[in-house]
């Protein structure tokens, strides 16, 4: 059997370049598709803002979890390059040691792509994740907070994903950051999975965070169905007050890199 086609997406190529641009929107729900939390809990806004003339500001309740989960879906990518702009509000507060997730960077849907449920099998009904969360881990509670990559992936070795820290780029409340990331699934050859899997991430512009030889599947049909804004706080933490975070200018390379397409 050959190898799966993952190889032969390389990042010297790609397939479509998506910009979102939120002033051509009257509500977040034409962008995007959510599944879990509050639909009010999302709304266009005016300001603040990274360009243009609005935003979007995203909400976690005190005493809560959810914000909202959303997704911007395709029908199956090997790769994807994305860039959003995110700010938290200026008055964002965390309990120490507390996390809060901020970005879906890549989901192949199943039931074993979140929730703790253990290591994904790598079949297209477990699915995989990376996300992007910030991290109050060894911070004050006012921050400035950690930025982290959490990944549920087929060689975990604990019931819920893994779980890395930027050490050294630290996210200030009230400013705005350009946050890239770049995901791409592992090859499949003769049904076996290689340890060729890639997520990294680049913080205005600066590579901060990477790590290759990830195993997500042995399944050529497990592959990334979606990315998108998200806020959820905690594990089994809940929000010490009202939080809000702001995005702007999504853009997406579609089974390849901006570089390519620039």
């Amino acid at each position: 059997m050959a190898a799966d086609s993952a190889a032969a997406q390389t990042e010297a190529s790609y397939d479509e370049v998506i910009h979102l641009d939120y002033n051509d929107y009257d509500s977040w729900d034409d962008i995007y598709r959510m599944s879990n939390g509050n639909p009010d809990n999302l709304t266009l806004v005016p300001s603040p803002r990274a360009s243009g003339e609005s935003a979007l500001q995203l909400r976690a309740r005190e005493g809560g979890h959810w914000g909202l989960s959303t997704h911007y879906d395709f029908d199956g990518l090997h790769e994807i390059n994305g860039r959003v702009h995110f700010a938290l509000d200026s008055g964002w507060e965390m309990n120490r040691g507390d996390s809060c997730r901020l970005w879906n960077c890549a989901i192949a849907r199943g039931d074993s792509n979140a929730g703790g449920d253990g290591p994904p099998d790598g079949s297209d009904e477990a699915g995989w994740s990376n996300r992007m969360y910030v991290s109050s881990k060894g911070i004050e509670d006012s921050g400035p907070y950690k930025l982290e990559s959490y990944t549920y992936h087929m060689d975990q070795k604990k019931r819920w994903g893994d779980e890395i820290h930027t050490e050294m780029q630290l996210i200030e409340p009230g400013r705005w950051y350009e946050f890239e990331y770049y995901v791409r699934v592992n090859t499949i050859e003769n049904g076996e999975a290689l340890s060729d899997g890639v997520v990294r991430y680049w913080l205005d512009g600066e590579q901060v965070h990477e790590w290759t030889g990830l195993r997500f599947r042995n399944d050529p049909d497990n592959l990334i169905d979606t990315t998108g804004p998200v806020m959820h706080y905690g594990g089994y933490e809940t929000a010490p007050k009202n939080l809000y975070a702001y995005y702007d200018e999504h853009s997406m390379a579609l089974n390849g890199t901006f570089d390519a397409a620039e």
